[in-house]
């Protein structure tokens, strides 16, 4: 299914309609205008003790009893106020708007060395778009092979140094490769867990509305007032990480990063989390209290997964940081030391017997 976003506001905008169809439906039910009028009582009863109440900062109204219609009305409004905060605080940008960084990173892999398996696929988890060499450049092997060439003529120690240094960059282009499809994969899940975390609480949202409206109907059955809320989160990461597995010919890079030379790929590192399903939640009952309480463990759920992914991807890429830390040398590729040795020597002394050229 194709993602569709939802801003701050939509979900703003979600939360006070779920707040003020919850404050109808406990005016104008039977069963659930009463279980208000006892929880008020009874929250008037312990702001007038000094104990803590239910709803936070409710105190006793100065006229008129806890439980009448306009003072339990005030009652539920300040009882279900914080609903739209609720929503409101799952917001997070447009995770497609970051789709040119994502570009840019292919396309820093497609610079440093082609690879045929490194093609764009079209489903719902964003993949390589832009895997064409950046403009203007030309990958690794294809420069050295131009550099020796023109190097065919030279002999020696120095020449023969120099040549061991060109093979070494085509081996770093591979691990250059590596370390920015992993950068790219980083970024991958993160944005496909944010585009979950969206889907979800959008989810819970719909759900917790349809469940009121079952208690708002005419003639509410057992089942009018029940929703079950689909939590996709927990497979943010196997659905980046396994796309290339499903995705037919169109294949994608993921499937084939499994490091080189060493330099395990942060999506070996990934794949350990194994697939997760999906995960059902209840939203229901027959007064509005249940719904409401449904919801927000809907919502418990949706933040213990979240806080569950985040550790697995930061977890993956301290491990994969530390791969790179080790490799460092292999990544970036010093100079011989007889190239190094002759950095400021001028143009005579290189060519006077036993200078660079003869080395």
């Amino acid at each position: 299914m194709a993602f569709t976003y939802h801003s701050p506001a939509d979900l703003q905008a979600l939360g006070e309609k779920i707040r003020k169809k919850a404050i109808e439906v406990t005016m104008d039910q039977a069963e659930s205008y009463g279980e208000a009028q006892q929880a008020a009582n009874n929250d008037a009863t312990r702001s007038d003790t000094g104990q803590q109440t239910q709803v936070p900062g409710y105190t006793t109204p100065t006229s008129g009893r806890p439980d009448d219609e306009g003072n339990l009305r005030a009652y539920v409004t300040q009882a279900y106020a914080e609903i739209p905060a609720m929503f409101a605080g799952f917001a997070l940008p447009n995770p497609d708007d970051s789709r040119s960084m994502l570009d840019a990173l292919y396309s820093v892999a497609a610079t440093v060395q082609v690879d045929l398996q490194l093609t764009s696929r079209n489903n719902t988890v964003a993949t390589p778009q832009a895997v064409s060499p950046i403009t203007g450049t030309a990958q690794v092997g294809e420069v050295v092979d131009l550099i020796n060439g023109h190097m065919k003529q030279w002999t020696g120690g120095a020449a023969l140094a120099f040549e061991q240094y060109l093979k070494n960059n085509v081996r770093a282009a591979a691990l250059q490769r590596e370390f920015a499809l992993s950068l790219a994969l980083g970024l991958e899940v993160q944005l496909e867990i944010n585009r979950r975390i969206n889907t979800d609480i959008w989810e819970i949202g719909q759900k917790t509305y349809k469940a009121l409206e079952g208690l708002d109907a005419w003639c509410p059955g057992a089942n009018a007032s029940k929703s079950v809320a689909l939590l996709t989160i927990a497979g943010a990461i196997a659905a980046v990480i396994f796309a290339g597995a499903t995705a037919g010919a169109g294949g994608a890079a993921f499937a084939a990063a499994v490091g080189v030379e060493g330099l395990q790929s942060l999506a070996t590192t990934l794949s350990n989390t194994g697939p997760l399903q999906n995960k059902k939640v209840d939203i229901g009952g027959m007064t509005v209290p249940p719904i409401i309480a449904g919801m927000q463990n809907a919502m418990t759920e949706l933040s213990k997964s979240i806080d569950a992914l985040q550790c697995d991807l930061t977890s993956s890429l301290s491990t994969f940081a530390q791969d790179v830390g080790k490799n460092w040398n292999k990544l970036l590729i010093p100079g011989p030391d007889e190239l190094n040795a002759a950095r400021t020597a001028n143009s005579a002394a290189l060519r006077t017997e036993g200078g660079f050229y003869a080395r």
